[in-house]
């Protein structure tokens, strides 16, 4: 069986997307034959959308050869247009900027990312329902997908992501990053609107008034430029600029040293596809402090303390209970560690092999 595989522009170690796509193609490559097209050297510019609608596409067509198409992210999935949709499949990862033009988010995210979300998310959402088979990453984004695109139900399978258990574990004698420096709460992302930091740092700062000492570390790029300028803001009207430390990249590999340095992990998202950050955390034995909202439940299930997005008083109460009970610490951790076992990317990979000879089987 042979699978083209288009992959996007976001193949760098930072992003889920390309976890997903090393995940699937390490556990498959030994099954199927893989027919990898990227993006290669082709770059695109800021201000200008064209290459990716019109040069990718056609080295995407030059490139194909006679089998299945996987189409690894949904943001790609415009090149249907070029090569057509037979035997096609497309994993969706969220439709979160479907959302955000639903609810003309243009302060939040500047005018000129609207208005390239604007131009871009039609293009795909609308070549998107070409697809014969759509995968996604959670019930939640199904039911999204199913609900929002108008995409028959029949014709979506959900498929979890998973978690490396040998790479991200409980780790022992080991040297603590100089950034953690007693009791300390771990936040790994950007500050993307949708990850809602702001009500974490707002939640963080009344913790403080209970316990002077704790500290917080972020971890990850900005992401979004205008968020990171709207943080900072916050962080120096509410004194905390020697309490919260920024740490912009960690390679892959050493983030279970950051997982394992910490003593709480926290995750207010609004918006997930899935949430791997939770995941990771858990594998590790760190305890789990999260929202309710969109996806985070399917991924921490009965482990982890859950709260409205927005409840800073409850986040704040919730981080000094498991900062000073360490009853319920340890039981969090056991719980947390068996709730990860439960995801793994062989799991992730297995499931994706069988939606592949299932249109394999009805070419």
């Amino acid at each position: 069986m042979l699978v083209n595989y288009i992959v996007g522009e976001r193949t760098g170690e930072i992003f889920g997307q390309s976890r997903y796509q090393k995940a699937i193609y390490a556990h498959l490559k030994d099954k199927v034959e893989f027919n990898v097209i990227d993006y290669g050297g082709l770059k695109f510019p800021l201000l200008s959308l064209a290459p990716k609608h019109l040069v990718y596409p056609r080295i995407t067509r030059k490139k194909l050869q006679e089998g299945i198409v996987h189409i690894a992210s949904h943001e790609q999935a415009h090149v249907l247009d070029a090569i057509g949709s037979e035997n096609s499949i497309v994993t969706v990862f969220d439709i979160f900027t479907v959302y955000m033009l639903g609810k003309n988010m243009r302060k939040e995210y500047g005018r000129l990312n609207y208005l390239l979300h604007k131009l871009d998310v039609p293009i795909w959402a609308r070549a998107l329902a070409k697809a014969e088979k759509i995968i996604t990453i959670s019930e939640f984004t199904k039911k999204e997908v199913v609900r929002d695109l108008k995409y028959p139900s029949e014709r979506v399978e959900a498929t979890h992501l998973g978690v490396d258990l040998k790479a991200y574990r409980p780790l022992h004698d080991f040297q603590k990053p100089n950034c953690f420096q007693g009791k300390t709460i771990l936040y790994s992302g950007t500050e993307d609107f949708r990850k809602n930091v702001p009500s974490l740092i707002k939640a963080f700062y009344k913790l403080k008034k209970k316990l002077p000492d704790v500290k917080m570390v972020k971890v990850g790029k900005a992401g979004c430029r205008l968020g990171r300028k709207k943080l900072l803001k916050l962080i120096t009207k509410l004194g905390l600029n020697k309490d919260v430390t920024f740490v912009e990249y960690v390679p892959e590999d050493e983030l279970p040293l950051f997982y394992n340095s910490a003593d709480l992990f926290v995750f207010p998202s609004i918006y997930e596809g899935f949430g791997l950050p939770p995941l990771e955390a858990m594998a590790c034995g760190l305890p789990v402090i999260t929202s309710n909202a969109s996806s985070l439940p399917e991924v921490v299930g009965d482990a982890g303390i859950m709260k409205h997005p927005h409840d800073i008083d409850g986040f704040a109460d919730a981080m000094y209970e498991v900062l000073t009970n360490d009853g319920l610490r340890e039981d969090m951790i056991k719980k947390g560690l068996k709730r990860a076992k439960s995801f793994s990317w062989e799991k992730t990979a297995m499931k994706t092999l069988r939606i592949y000879e299932e249109i394999s089987r009805a070419r």
